[in-house]
């Protein structure tokens, strides 16, 4: 550094003065970790793994002269700064992104958007089945790992239930990450998500133990009520005869639903979900498939198609799970946005 350089040196007395005046937020955060029990910062070594492009010098000062929060801002502004004027690929932010949950773990924005990236934006970037299942599951794991570190905020448990739903349309994980969210303080919006999701499996039950919740928090919740009004109407009669093993007549129920509305995800599936439990695995399969051709996007469908066949000694088609053939449409935008 030239001394002459005045620019220079006034921008390292600014930063400088930075970590001064940060210093003792640094040790509210070092006392909140070892007396409430928060987890240690992770290794250095480990953030620096990462060979990240954006890395510069101050970072680092940053990161090894123990202002991690300070550092981790800093790498969330230059993964920014690279997304919006294109400077480098999805995968250099991808590493910055890593970087920073490691340099900050508290920080939760950091973790949801770097699992969207993988689990959305980089998942449609490539046509290799086993390159969207990788992504798929470092989406879920960096959700998981968010989790450990902060396990008393419901945030990172929805945006795991979220995915699930959303993007892998496994229902039954979602409804164990969507009701672990449910143990914190969280939007109303969560209870009836849960409730949607066993509709679609379909399991009738718990789809109306979750509205009937939704109803006893909120009396005028217009959306539970509808739901309920819904399922019992229409799924409910077909479902109850199928635990009485009266499976003639429960085909018969969910038919006059299937006749009125032909593309009805919740009748398809549950006319399907009548022959399986019947044994008759081919009608099963048969209305499994009708649900998969109806909707491209109908994962559970298509799923339930590769579990059938390869149990009936059929060819299993090519990319048989809801992990290896998701929706092919543009990155979908973070919701709010």
């Amino acid at each position: 550094m030239r001394l002459s350089d005045g620019k220079t040196v006034a921008g390292w007395i600014l930063v400088i003065a930075l970590f001064a005046a940060l210093q003792p937020l640094y040790r509210k955060i070092e006392y909140d970790r070892m007396v409430l029990g928060y987890g240690a910062p992770t290794p250095i070594t480990k953030v620096l793994q990462y060979d990240a492009p954006a890395m510069t010098g101050v970072i680092v000062g940053a990161m090894v002269g123990g202002f991690r929060e300070v550092a981790a801002s800093m790498l969330w502004m230059k993964t920014h700064s690279m997304w919006h004027e294109g400077k480098g690929t999805a995968w250099d932010a991808l590493s910055l992104m890593r970087m920073t949950t490691l340099l900050d773990p508290h920080w939760l924005e950091p973790w949801r958007i770097t699992a969207w990236h993988c689990a959305y934006n980089l998942f449609v970037e490539t046509d290799d089945p086993a390159v969207k299942a990788k992504l798929l599951d470092m989406g879920v794991n960096v959700l998981k790992e968010g989790i450990s570190w902060n396990p008393h905020r419901h945030d990172l448990y929805f945006e795991l239930g979220w995915t699930y739903f959303d993007k892998i349309r496994d229902y039954e994980q979602a409804a164990k990450w969507l009701g672990a969210a449910c143990r914190f303080e969280h939007p109303e919006y969560i209870e009836r998500l849960i409730a949607h999701g066993y509709e679609r499996l379909p399991d009738i039950d718990r789809s109306l133990e979750w509205y009937d919740y939704c109803l006893k928090r909120r009396p005028n919740d217009q959306t539970a009520i509808g739901a309920t009004i819904t399922i019992r109407e229409r799924y409910l009669p077909a479902w109850r005869l199928m635990h009485e093993g009266r499976y003639d007549e429960a085909i018969e129920a969910v038919n006059d639903y299937v006749a009125i509305n032909p593309d009805g995800m919740i009748a398809l599936h549950l006319k399907a979900h009548i022959y399986e439990q019947s044994g008759d695995l081919r009608k099963a399969l048969q209305w499994w498939q009708v649900a998969a051709d109806t909707a491209a996007l109908d994962a559970q469908a298509r799923t339930k198609v590769a579990e059938l066949s390869a149990e009936l000694g059929l060819p299993v088609p090519e990319e048989p799970t809801h992990i290896f053939k998701q929706q092919e449409e543009m990155a979908v935008p973070r919701r709010g946005e």
